[in-house]
C-alpha cells in the first residue's frame, strides 16, 4: 500500500519516496475554501515545509485500499502552529489522483 512511503516522505523527507505515488494530474482541493490548487504549486509547498523546521507527528493510517486513502497527522509549522490534519486521497492504478483536506488548529506545544 501506498501509506509507507507517504510516512516516509514525512520522517525523512524523501521527496521521490512521494512523487512516486502522486499521479502527475492529482486534484487537490483546500477544504476550508474549495479551490483546487496546481499540483505543481502543491508539491512546491509540501516540499518547502519538509525542508523547513517544519514536522509532522503522529501520522496515522486510519483506512487503505485500492481505491482510498485516509491519513491523520498532527502538522507542527515553522513558526510554532499546530495543526490536525485529515487528508483523503482518492487512489487509481496504484497512485494518489485526487486529495481533499481538512485542519484543526491546535494549541502551541508546551
Amino acid at each position: 500500500m501506498l501509506f509507507e512511503k507517504y510516512k516516509q516522505f514525512w520522517e525523512t523527507g524523501d521527496i521521490e519516496a512521494f512523487t512516486s505515488i502522486i499521479d502527475p494530474e492529482i486534484e487537490i482541493i483546500m477544504h476550508s475554501t474549495g479551490t483546487v490548487i496546481d499540483p505543481d504549486l502543491w508539491l512546491e509547498r509540501i516540499t518547502a515545509i519538509i525542508l523547513s523546521d517544519a514536522y509532522a507527528e503522529n501520522i496515522r493510517c486510519l483506512y487503505e485500499n485500492d481505491d482510498i486513502m485516509v491519513v491523520h497527522q498532527i502538522t507542527n509549522s515553522a513558526n510554532g502552529t499546530r495543526d490536525a490534519v485529515m487528508y483523503v486521497f482518492t487512489k487509481t492504478d496504484g497512485m494518489l489522483t485526487r486529495v481533499e483536506t481538512g485542519a484543526t488548529p491546535l494549541p502551541p506545544k508546551e
